[in-house]
Parts: C-alpha cells; structure tokens; sequence
C-alpha cells in the first residue's frame, strides 16, 4: 500500500507539472485576450460617448435658437408684417410655431455641419 502510495504521489506530482508547464502560457495568452478585449470595449465606449456629445450640442443648439426665434416672433405678434390676402388668415400662435420649428430645423443643421467639419478638421491632423 505505500509503495502505490508514493507511485501515485510522484505520478500526480509529475501530471501536476506537466500541466502547469502547458497551462502557464496559455493563462498568459488569456491575461493578453482580456486585455485586448477591454481595450477594444473602451473605444467603443468612447465612440459612443463622443457621438453622445454631439447629439446633444446639436440639440442644445437647435433648440436654443428655436427658442430665440420664438420669442422674438411672439413679440411682433400684434404687429403683422404685411396684410394678408386670405379670407382666413394664419393664427398668430400657428405662425408663431412655424417660425420656431424652421428655427430648430435650421439651427439644427448647422450645428451639425459644424460639427462635422470639425470633426474632419481634427481626423486631418
């Protein structure tokens, strides 16, 4: 019985080291895989982020605008600028909103063409 026991522990102690010596590098290539992988998550992240950003200054912008165009226009609302010709003119409060939707829809897009060539400016250097 002892002697089986001590064949069996030099065995085991030899497969333990074989093992080892085959399981080390691949931990290492693992350690390199993880590594690989959280780096290519944090530039994900970061695009997502930066196209976070930019979403939101547009926003920012358009609304800002949309705003200032609104209330400039809620200002001259006694004040028409021309006679109109309809039978049923436009209600001040309808053209009030028009103004103020243009207003965001262009702000908006020059806010993103801005960025944009921003964006390119910076890819060029």
């Amino acid at each position: 019985m002892s002697n089986f026991l001590e064949l069996a522990e030099d065995t085991f102690v030899e497969q333990i080291n074989t093992n080892l010596a085959y399981l080390t590098p691949g931990q290492n290539l693992f350690d390199q895989m993880i590594g690989t992988i959280r780096g290519i998550v944090e530039l994900e992240q970061a695009k997502r982020d930066r196209s976070l950003e930019n979403t939101i200054q547009v926003l920012g912008i358009a609304f800002g605008g949309g705003a200032i165009v609104s209330g400039v226009v809620t200002q001259h609302i006694d004040k028409p600028f021309a006679p109109t010709n309809f039978k049923y003119p436009i209600s001040p409060l309808v053209l009030s909103l028009l103004w103020s939707f243009l207003a965001v829809a262009f702000f908006g897009l020059v806010a993103r063409l801005c960025i944009q060539l921003r964006r390119k400016g910076t890819k060029g250097k």
